[in-house]
Protein backbone atom coordinates (compact mmCIF):
# COMPACT_ATOMS: atom_id res chain seq x y z
CA UNK A 1 0.00 0.00 0.00
CA UNK A 2 3.15 2.24 1.19
CA UNK A 3 4.85 1.71 -1.93
CA UNK A 4 1.69 2.25 -4.35
CA UNK A 5 0.67 5.21 -2.82
CA UNK A 6 4.44 6.89 -3.11
CA UNK A 7 4.56 5.68 -6.70
CA UNK A 8 1.06 7.57 -7.28
CA UNK A 9 2.30 10.79 -5.85
CA UNK A 10 6.24 10.37 -7.49
CA UNK A 11 4.15 10.60 -10.69
CA UNK A 12 1.99 13.00 -10.14
CA UNK A 13 4.95 15.08 -9.03
CA UNK A 14 6.78 14.19 -12.11
CA UNK A 15 3.94 15.00 -14.47
CA UNK A 16 2.95 18.75 -12.38
CA UNK A 17 7.00 19.38 -13.36
CA UNK A 18 6.65 17.88 -16.91
CA UNK A 19 3.62 19.73 -17.73
CA UNK A 20 5.12 23.15 -15.96
CA UNK A 21 8.59 22.53 -18.33
CA UNK A 22 6.72 21.99 -21.01
CA UNK A 23 4.08 24.66 -20.67
CA UNK A 24 7.79 26.93 -19.89
CA UNK A 25 8.94 26.21 -23.06
CA UNK A 26 5.61 26.99 -24.99
CA UNK A 27 5.30 30.86 -23.08
CA UNK A 28 8.68 31.24 -23.89
CA UNK A 29 8.22 30.56 -27.66
CA UNK A 30 5.31 33.17 -27.34
CA UNK A 31 6.94 35.57 -25.74
CA UNK A 32 11.16 35.51 -27.48
CA UNK A 33 11.34 33.42 -30.40
CA UNK A 34 14.50 32.36 -32.63
CA UNK A 35 15.24 31.17 -35.77
CA UNK A 36 17.54 30.59 -38.58
CA UNK A 37 17.07 29.20 -42.26
CA UNK A 38 19.35 29.20 -45.41
CA UNK A 39 17.62 31.28 -48.14
CA UNK A 40 19.23 33.67 -50.55
CA UNK A 41 22.29 31.52 -50.51
CA UNK A 42 23.41 32.60 -46.85
CA UNK A 43 21.76 32.15 -43.37
CA UNK A 44 19.05 34.36 -42.73
CA UNK A 45 17.41 34.60 -39.21
CA UNK A 46 15.42 36.07 -36.85
CA UNK A 47 14.70 37.09 -33.29
CA UNK A 48 11.08 38.31 -32.22
CA UNK A 49 10.06 39.62 -29.20
CA UNK A 50 6.28 39.81 -27.83
CA UNK A 51 3.30 37.68 -27.20
CA UNK A 52 2.63 35.50 -30.19
CA UNK A 53 6.50 35.64 -30.99
CA UNK A 54 6.35 32.32 -32.83
CA UNK A 55 3.83 32.15 -34.99
CA UNK A 56 4.16 35.69 -36.18
CA UNK A 57 8.07 34.79 -36.47
CA UNK A 58 7.05 31.75 -38.32
CA UNK A 59 4.70 33.91 -40.86
CA UNK A 60 7.67 36.56 -41.72
CA UNK A 61 10.24 33.97 -42.75
CA UNK A 62 7.86 31.73 -44.71
CA UNK A 63 7.14 35.28 -46.61
CA UNK A 64 11.09 35.08 -46.96
CA UNK A 65 11.15 31.76 -48.14
CA UNK A 66 8.40 32.75 -50.78
CA UNK A 67 10.28 35.61 -52.43
CA UNK A 68 13.07 33.51 -51.93
CA UNK A 69 11.93 31.14 -54.29
CA UNK A 70 9.87 33.73 -56.74
CA UNK A 71 13.34 35.69 -57.05
CA UNK A 72 15.77 33.15 -57.56
CA UNK A 73 17.52 33.75 -61.43
CA UNK A 74 19.04 29.96 -60.80
CA UNK A 75 15.78 28.25 -60.34
CA UNK A 76 14.07 26.61 -63.40
CA UNK A 77 10.89 27.99 -63.59
CA UNK A 78 10.67 30.57 -60.74
CA UNK A 79 9.19 33.69 -61.79
CA UNK A 80 12.71 35.90 -62.48
CA UNK A 81 13.44 32.65 -64.54
CA UNK A 82 10.59 32.91 -66.97
CA UNK A 83 11.02 36.97 -67.05
CA UNK A 84 14.74 36.07 -68.03
CA UNK A 85 13.20 33.18 -70.60
CA UNK A 86 11.34 35.22 -72.14
CA UNK A 87 13.77 37.93 -73.34
CA UNK A 88 13.10 40.03 -76.34
CA UNK A 89 10.23 37.85 -76.33
CA UNK A 90 7.41 38.64 -74.51
CA UNK A 91 6.11 40.16 -71.04
CA UNK A 92 5.54 38.30 -68.13
CA UNK A 93 2.82 38.77 -65.60
CA UNK A 94 4.41 38.28 -62.38
CA UNK A 95 3.47 38.13 -58.57
CA UNK A 96 2.86 41.55 -56.68
CA UNK A 97 5.85 40.49 -54.93
CA UNK A 98 8.10 40.10 -57.80
CA UNK A 99 6.78 43.00 -59.61
CA UNK A 100 7.37 45.26 -56.30
CA UNK A 101 11.05 44.09 -55.83
CA UNK A 102 11.96 44.42 -59.53
CA UNK A 103 10.44 48.36 -59.71
CA UNK A 104 12.27 49.51 -56.41
CA UNK A 105 15.39 47.60 -58.29
CA UNK A 106 14.73 49.79 -61.03
CA UNK A 107 13.81 53.25 -59.02
CA UNK A 108 17.47 52.98 -56.86
CA UNK A 109 19.14 52.29 -60.70
CA UNK A 110 18.07 55.32 -61.39
CA UNK A 111 18.75 57.20 -58.28
CA UNK A 112 22.33 55.91 -58.92
CA UNK A 113 22.35 56.54 -62.52
CA UNK A 114 23.48 53.01 -63.37
CA UNK A 115 25.70 52.57 -60.39
CA UNK A 116 23.19 49.81 -59.54
CA UNK A 117 21.95 47.99 -62.11
CA UNK A 118 19.72 44.92 -61.46
CA UNK A 119 20.51 43.28 -65.67
CA UNK A 120 23.81 43.33 -64.30
CA UNK A 121 23.28 39.50 -65.05
CA UNK A 122 25.26 38.52 -68.42
CA UNK A 123 28.14 40.24 -66.67
CA UNK A 124 28.28 38.42 -63.54
CA UNK A 125 27.61 34.81 -65.89
CA UNK A 126 30.66 36.40 -68.26
CA UNK A 127 32.89 36.18 -65.15
CA UNK A 128 31.80 33.17 -63.86
CA UNK A 129 29.56 34.32 -60.47
CA UNK A 130 27.09 31.93 -60.13
CA UNK A 131 28.75 29.30 -62.23
CA UNK A 132 30.77 26.78 -59.99
CA UNK A 133 34.24 26.59 -61.02
CA UNK A 134 33.97 28.89 -64.20
CA UNK A 135 35.41 31.69 -62.75
CA UNK A 136 37.64 33.49 -65.63
CA UNK A 137 38.58 37.14 -67.09
CA UNK A 138 37.08 37.80 -70.33
CA UNK A 139 38.71 39.54 -72.92
CA UNK A 140 38.20 43.30 -73.79
CA UNK A 141 35.96 42.53 -76.69
CA UNK A 142 34.33 39.53 -74.75
CA UNK A 143 33.24 42.79 -71.94
CA UNK A 144 32.29 45.14 -74.54
CA UNK A 145 29.87 42.87 -76.55
CA UNK A 146 27.73 41.40 -73.08
CA UNK A 147 27.97 45.16 -72.15
CA UNK A 148 25.39 45.84 -74.76
CA UNK A 149 22.87 43.43 -72.77
CA UNK A 150 22.80 45.66 -69.56
CA UNK A 151 20.44 48.48 -69.20
CA UNK A 152 18.30 48.92 -66.76
CA UNK A 153 16.05 51.39 -69.13
CA UNK A 154 15.06 48.58 -71.22
CA UNK A 155 13.21 46.89 -68.47
CA UNK A 156 9.84 47.69 -69.39
CA UNK A 157 7.08 47.42 -66.70
CA UNK A 158 3.08 47.50 -66.63
CA UNK A 159 2.10 48.29 -63.21
CA UNK A 160 -1.71 47.88 -64.40
CA UNK A 161 -1.50 44.35 -66.04
CA UNK A 162 1.54 43.61 -63.31
CA UNK A 163 4.14 42.52 -66.13
CA UNK A 164 8.15 42.53 -66.69
CA UNK A 165 9.19 42.72 -70.25
CA UNK A 166 13.13 42.32 -70.83
CA UNK A 167 13.34 44.37 -74.82
CA UNK A 168 16.15 42.58 -75.69
CA UNK A 169 16.89 39.03 -75.76
CA UNK A 170 20.17 37.93 -74.04
CA UNK A 171 19.11 40.26 -71.15
CA UNK A 172 19.27 38.34 -67.98
CA UNK A 173 18.08 39.78 -64.30
CA UNK A 174 19.52 40.09 -61.06
CA UNK A 175 18.36 40.65 -58.15
CA UNK A 176 21.21 39.28 -55.87
CA UNK A 177 21.54 43.06 -54.73
CA UNK A 178 18.30 44.02 -53.23
CA UNK A 179 16.30 40.57 -53.05
CA UNK A 180 17.23 40.27 -49.84
CA UNK A 181 16.82 43.19 -48.22
CA UNK A 182 13.52 43.24 -50.35
CA UNK A 183 12.59 40.09 -48.31
CA UNK A 184 13.63 41.97 -44.64
CA UNK A 185 11.47 44.87 -45.69
CA UNK A 186 8.35 42.21 -45.89
CA UNK A 187 9.54 40.31 -43.09
CA UNK A 188 9.35 43.54 -41.25
CA UNK A 189 5.91 44.43 -42.26
CA UNK A 190 4.68 41.35 -40.92
CA UNK A 191 5.98 42.20 -37.59
CA UNK A 192 4.86 45.32 -37.33
CA UNK A 193 1.40 44.64 -38.57
CA UNK A 194 1.23 42.22 -35.65
CA UNK A 195 2.25 44.47 -33.19
CA UNK A 196 5.93 43.38 -32.69
CA UNK A 197 8.26 46.32 -31.13
CA UNK A 198 11.52 44.29 -30.21
CA UNK A 199 13.11 42.36 -32.98
CA UNK A 200 16.13 41.42 -35.40
CA UNK A 201 15.83 40.60 -38.57
CA UNK A 202 19.09 39.57 -40.85
CA UNK A 203 19.83 37.97 -44.12
CA UNK A 204 23.73 38.08 -44.81
CA UNK A 205 25.32 41.53 -44.11
CA UNK A 206 21.42 42.80 -44.56
CA UNK A 207 19.83 43.92 -40.74
CA UNK A 208 16.97 45.47 -39.88
CA UNK A 209 16.00 45.90 -36.10
CA UNK A 210 12.68 46.72 -34.31
CA UNK A 211 12.15 48.92 -31.69
CA UNK A 212 15.25 47.45 -28.80
CA UNK A 213 16.63 44.17 -27.49
CA UNK A 214 14.06 42.24 -24.99
CA UNK A 215 15.81 43.87 -21.72
CA UNK A 216 15.64 47.40 -23.49
CA UNK A 217 19.14 47.94 -24.31
CA UNK A 218 19.73 48.97 -27.86
CA UNK A 219 20.82 46.63 -30.41
CA UNK A 220 24.52 46.94 -31.26
CA UNK A 221 25.73 45.74 -34.76
CA UNK A 222 29.11 45.65 -35.91
CA UNK A 223 30.51 45.83 -38.83
CA UNK A 224 33.25 44.25 -40.32
CA UNK A 225 36.38 44.60 -41.48
CA UNK A 226 36.78 43.61 -44.58
CA UNK A 227 40.66 43.58 -44.99
CA UNK A 228 41.40 41.64 -41.05
CA UNK A 229 39.55 38.24 -41.64
CA UNK A 230 37.24 38.15 -38.09
CA UNK A 231 37.60 41.14 -36.46
CA UNK A 232 35.45 44.41 -36.76
CA UNK A 233 36.32 47.98 -37.77
CA UNK A 234 33.68 49.46 -35.01
CA UNK A 235 29.77 49.42 -34.16
CA UNK A 236 26.76 51.03 -34.28
CA UNK A 237 23.42 51.28 -32.63
CA UNK A 238 20.40 51.69 -34.34
CA UNK A 239 16.52 51.15 -33.64
CA UNK A 240 13.70 50.82 -36.45
CA UNK A 241 16.46 51.13 -39.06
CA UNK A 242 18.31 49.04 -41.55
CA UNK A 243 22.32 48.29 -42.05
CA UNK A 244 23.58 46.72 -44.73
CA UNK A 245 26.93 45.61 -45.97
CA UNK A 246 28.77 44.53 -49.06
CA UNK A 247 32.46 43.23 -49.32
CA UNK A 248 35.14 41.49 -51.55
CA UNK A 249 35.18 38.87 -49.04
CA UNK A 250 32.63 36.61 -49.97
CA UNK A 251 33.31 35.65 -53.35
CA UNK A 252 35.90 36.11 -55.14
CA UNK A 253 38.82 34.79 -57.25
CA UNK A 254 42.79 35.22 -58.00
CA UNK A 255 44.20 35.28 -61.30
CA UNK A 256 48.20 36.18 -62.68
CA UNK A 257 47.67 37.54 -58.36
CA UNK A 258 45.18 39.95 -59.10
CA UNK A 259 41.82 39.40 -56.98
CA UNK A 260 38.42 40.02 -58.59
CA UNK A 261 35.41 39.93 -56.53
CA UNK A 262 31.77 39.93 -57.55
CA UNK A 263 30.88 43.92 -56.92
CA UNK A 264 30.97 44.32 -60.61
CA UNK A 265 30.67 48.35 -62.12
CA UNK A 266 27.59 47.97 -64.79
CA UNK A 267 29.08 51.21 -65.77
CA UNK A 268 32.27 49.47 -67.22
CA UNK A 269 31.72 45.54 -67.07
CA UNK A 270 34.77 44.99 -65.05
CA UNK A 271 34.97 44.35 -60.91
CA UNK A 272 35.05 47.28 -58.72
CA UNK A 273 38.97 47.62 -57.73
CA UNK A 274 40.11 49.88 -54.27
CA UNK A 275 37.31 49.41 -52.41
CA UNK A 276 36.84 46.64 -50.28
CA UNK A 277 33.73 47.22 -48.43
CA UNK A 278 30.99 49.75 -48.15
CA UNK A 279 28.04 50.07 -44.97
CA UNK A 280 24.74 52.13 -45.59
CA UNK A 281 22.17 52.20 -42.89
CA UNK A 282 18.58 53.79 -43.75
CA UNK A 283 15.03 53.22 -43.15
CA UNK A 284 14.32 50.69 -46.04
CA UNK A 285 16.20 47.60 -46.20
CA UNK A 286 15.85 47.10 -49.96
CA UNK A 287 16.94 50.53 -50.59
CA UNK A 288 19.97 49.69 -48.16
CA UNK A 289 20.90 46.62 -49.79
CA UNK A 290 21.33 48.42 -53.21
CA UNK A 291 22.43 51.71 -51.99
CA UNK A 292 25.45 49.15 -50.45
CA UNK A 293 26.44 47.70 -53.64
CA UNK A 294 26.33 51.13 -55.75
CA UNK A 295 28.62 52.93 -52.80
CA UNK A 296 30.79 50.04 -53.29
CA UNK A 297 30.32 50.96 -57.23
CA UNK A 298 30.85 54.59 -57.11
CA UNK A 299 33.74 54.80 -54.39
CA UNK A 300 34.07 56.45 -51.32
CA UNK A 301 33.45 60.58 -52.11
CA UNK A 302 30.54 59.83 -54.88
CA UNK A 303 29.07 56.80 -52.51
CA UNK A 304 28.97 59.22 -49.43
CA UNK A 305 27.60 62.19 -51.09
CA UNK A 306 24.82 60.15 -52.51
CA UNK A 307 24.09 58.73 -48.98
CA UNK A 308 24.42 62.33 -47.20
CA UNK A 309 21.54 62.86 -50.67
CA UNK A 310 18.88 60.49 -49.30
CA UNK A 311 19.57 61.20 -45.47
CA UNK A 312 21.21 57.90 -44.43
CA UNK A 313 24.78 56.73 -42.73
CA UNK A 314 27.58 55.04 -45.13
CA UNK A 315 31.20 54.18 -44.76
CA UNK A 316 33.31 53.08 -47.32
CA UNK A 317 36.74 50.65 -46.69
CA UNK A 318 39.34 51.07 -49.35
CA UNK A 319 41.44 48.19 -50.24
CA UNK A 320 44.42 49.55 -47.74
CA UNK A 321 41.60 49.48 -45.08
CA UNK A 322 41.51 53.31 -44.57
CA UNK A 323 38.09 54.30 -43.50
CA UNK A 324 35.65 56.90 -44.77
CA UNK A 325 32.72 58.01 -43.10
CA UNK A 326 29.73 60.19 -44.32
CA UNK A 327 28.34 63.18 -42.09
CA UNK A 328 25.90 60.84 -40.22
CA UNK A 329 27.94 57.74 -39.37
CA UNK A 330 30.54 60.23 -37.80
CA UNK A 331 28.33 60.83 -35.33
CA UNK A 332 26.60 57.01 -34.55
CA UNK A 333 30.19 54.82 -35.33
CA UNK A 334 31.70 53.79 -32.26
CA UNK A 335 35.66 51.83 -32.66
Amino acid sequence: MKVGRFLKISLILFFTCLCGWIGFILYNQNVHYQETRFLFDTEVSLEVNGWGAKSIGLQALNRMNEIDSKLDKFSKGSELDRINQAAGVKPVEVSDLTFEAIQQSIEVAEMTQGAFDPTIGPIMTLWGFGLEGQHRVPSAQEVEATLKLVDYRKVVLDQEKKTVFLAQKGMVLDLGGIAKGYAVDQAVSILRKNSITSALVSAGGNIFTIGQKSDNSPWQIGIRNPVAKGKVVGYVQMQNQDIDTSGDYEQFFWAEGKKYSHIMDPRTGYPVQGVSGSTVIVSQASQADALATAVFVLGAEKGLKLIDEVNGSGLVINSEGELFFSSKMKEIFKK
